[in-house]
């Protein structure tokens, strides 16, 4: 933390994104759980999500004491079906993790109205999804923020790290807090 090689990576991938602020950490995982906690996630709320990804995108929620609500996938994509997403909502839901799996980005236009209109946070699960794009945007600062992963099976390795992105300055500074231990 505070490093100058890591400011100017954090620096750099937001920029690779579209997005004006990035947070490196430790893996995607963690890059999940402090975006939701940093979006205001709170033990016992819930969180819609896919069911077909990588165990990440559910164990982050549930290590923050969040419910992960697994909404199925769209025919073709294999991402969430925003069609479905309506329904799975109640009055404990706090936000939506639509995941970018394998790179393939989700119906974001669909879930940010949803989201929108139901004023939930939107967290990117853009672990597989470095430099994807949805209608011409960068995936991973679409929503509320978004996570991406170094991990050794990603396209580019650190053998592990993750990085989170945020365009507003509020989510930034709450994120950046907690991953430096409330600072």
């Amino acid at each position: 933390i505070g490093g100058k090689l890591v400011a100017e990576f954090e620096e750099k991938y937001a920029a690779l994104h579209e997005a004006k602020h990035g947070i490196a950490c430790c893996n995607g995982t963690l890059a999940l759980e402090i975006a939701m906690v940093a979006a205001g996630v709170r033990p016992g709320d819930e969180v819609i999500t896919s069911p077909y990804t990588f165990m990440a995108s559910a164990l982050a929620a549930l290590d923050i004491g969040a419910v992960p609500v697994l909404v199925d996938v769209q025919p073709g994509t294999h991402n969430i079906d925003p069609a479905l997403i309506e329904d799975a909502i109640t009055p404990r839901t706090a936000a939506i993790m639509p995941v970018h799996i394998g790179g393939r980005p989700c119906d974001m236009d669909d879930i940010l109205e949803i989201a929108a209109r139901r004023d939930l946070a939107v967290i990117e699960d853009a672990c597989q999804a470095w430099t994807a794009s949805w209608n011409g945007k960068p995936v991973g600062a679409l929503g509320d923020a978004g996570a991406f992963s170094f991990q050794s099976s990603k396209n580019i390795s650190a053998g592990e790290g993750g990085i989170i992105l945020a365009n507003d300055e509020g989510m930034f500074q709450r994120a950046w807090s907690y991953h430096n231990c409330g600072r």
